[in-house]
């Protein structure tokens, strides 16, 4: 009886350290992600551009802090793509995707996160948004109505372009390489109560079409981000997988094929007579 007293005590005290170790590896994680979470999600410094870059216009925020945006203009477009890019990029190296996007008739408006390129200040998911509407705002002032607004999120720009189309009667939300959630590109499952930009959360109440593009061989977002976003959406939408493109070579493998789905899926919609009336 002594003896095996022994062994659930040892038993105890092994499991005891475990838990301990767990919680403390928990609590640290947390306290990380609670400190340093806007540099790991926005680690961007410097710019790639100058004030005479073309179509630029730098304008306050609601708190006073200049927010760098850009206007390609396509000839008689019929819709303008918002577009919020990567957390590697600024607006002096987009005009690759923005032309291609013109090439079907779209302008292109894009804006630079606190903290990049010209824009000023420290980038936080509150600031990213409050932001996104300053866009949207601009994006009226160039005569387009919400209606021929298409929301388009890379990557983190995902988080801002799937909140807009909650807010807004947007024409339709493209995520091009995006998350469930900002944590889960690191943790998979979901570990802490505050992540940000939960992309998951809010799918089922966007009520615009969606389309969504993801490389198969995607090494910092794997595409069963987007299986799951697609998967919670309700209503008319396209997943896009391009077969072995990784998350920043999409524009070199598969360029056409997707704006060509994205084009049909808008002209299917325009006319379906089962168009979702406006509740906002």
């Amino acid at each position: 009886m002594s003896q095996s007293r022994n062994v659930k005590f040892k038993l105890k005290g092994i499991f005891m350290s475990i838990t301990l170790i767990l919680f403390i590896t928990y609590t640290v994680i947390a306290g990380i992600a609670m400190l340093f979470s806007d540099r790991i999600i926005f680690p961007y410094t410097g710019s790639s551009y100058g004030m005479s870059l073309s179509g630029l216009v730098v304008q306050p925020a609601e708190d006073g802090t200049p927010v760098a945006s850009r206007y390609w203009e396509a000839p008689s477009p019929s819709h303008l793509v918002v577009l919020f890019h990567g957390n590697y990029e600024d607006l002096g190296q987009l005009d690759h995707i923005a032309m291609q996007i013109m090439s079907v008739g779209y302008s292109v408006l894009s804006m630079d996160y606190r903290g990049y390129g010209l824009s000023g200040g420290r980038p936080s998911e509150k600031r990213c948004y409050s932001d996104a509407r300053l866009m949207i705002r601009r994006a009226q002032s160039l005569g387009f109505d919400e209606s021929r607004i298409i929301l388009w999120g890379r990557s983190v720009g995902s988080g801002p372009a799937t909140q807009l189309a909650l807010e807004i009667n947007a024409r339709a939300l493209v995520l091009e390489s995006p998350f469930v959630t900002a944590f889960r590109t690191i943790t998979r499952i979901p570990l802490l109560p505050f992540d940000k930009f939960n992309n998951l959360a809010k799918m089922d109440k966007v009520r615009c079409p969606l389309f969504i593009l993801h490389g198969t061989n995607d090494m910092i977002i794997p595409s069963w981000h987007s299986s799951k976003l697609f998967d919670r959406h309700r209503h008319e939408k396209i997943l896009h997988l391009v077969d072995g493109a990784g998350h920043n070579d999409l524009w070199t493998k598969d360029r056409r094929p997707a704006l060509l789905k994205l084009t049909g899926l808008m002209e299917r919609y325009d006319a379906s007579p089962s168009r979702l009336p406006d509740t906002r």
